[in-house]
């Protein structure tokens, strides 16, 4: 029996767009298969867990800085061991190449900032606020501040960029865009003078920031 045809099939959390109701199921039946915990990972102590989270949160924090001008594109790279990463964003892994040795989590929606407060058992995880009511945080959908006027002005090129994206008049998305998060875990080779390879794993936080202040 032929599958259902869906020009909307799309799914909610990478946003890739399937011809049918039956891509779509195979593209979740994959996922689902990324989050399974590999043989050989050990159960890590819970204290490990929560340092690395926190060590994530201080360096999150570090971008958040005051400076108008550093506002737009973040990137926060640790080094982190496999099983930790999986230890920490296992069950929202959305890519996973064992060849390319490579993780995705992607969040996007309303509802991003909040699971990622419960991931990382933090309320201000993406946020740090300054004197007079000053605060520089992560963008996520809908995230802004409340009884705050954001005085962040977008990039125009980003606005475009957006704007083609949400009337699909390009083809090719880019890895995330503004308001979207991507977290990745990637192994990265250093070769050394002495012809040693050495392979570490590194994971890479990806977001926006803004401003806001209150009048």
């Amino acid at each position: 029996m032929p599958s259902t045809i869906l020009p909307d099939a799309e799914c909610i959390t990478c946003g890739k767009v399937f011809k049918n109701s039956k891509g779509l199921t195979r593209h979740k039946q994959y996922v689902r298969r990324y989050n399974l915990r590999h043989q050989g990972f050990n159960e890590l102590p819970a204290n490990t867990i929560a340092e690395f989270k926190q060590i994530l949160i201080t360096e999150i924090h570090r971008k958040l800085s005051l400076n108008f001008r550093s506002m737009g594109k973040k990137l926060v790279s640790l080094p982190c061991p496999e099983s930790i990463f999986f230890s920490v964003f296992g069950g929202y892994i959305h890519y996973y190449s064992s060849a390319k040795g490579i993780y995705k989590c992607i969040f996007r929606g309303c509802d991003s900032y909040h699971v990622l407060s419960t991931i990382l058992n933090s309320n201000h995880w993406g946020k740090k606020v300054y004197s007079q009511n000053q605060q520089t945080y992560v963008v996520c959908l809908n995230n802004s501040p409340q009884n705050l006027s954001i005085i962040e002005e977008i990039d125009p090129l980003e606005q475009l960029l957006q704007s083609s994206i949400k009337h699909k008049k390009i083809n090719r998305r880019p890895r995330f865009l503004r308001g979207e998060i991507l977290i990745e875990w990637k192994k990265r080779t250093f070769k050394e003078i002495n012809g040693i390879v050495n392979i570490a794993g590194y994971l890479n936080f990806n977001f926006y920031i803004a401003q806001s202040c209150s009048y």
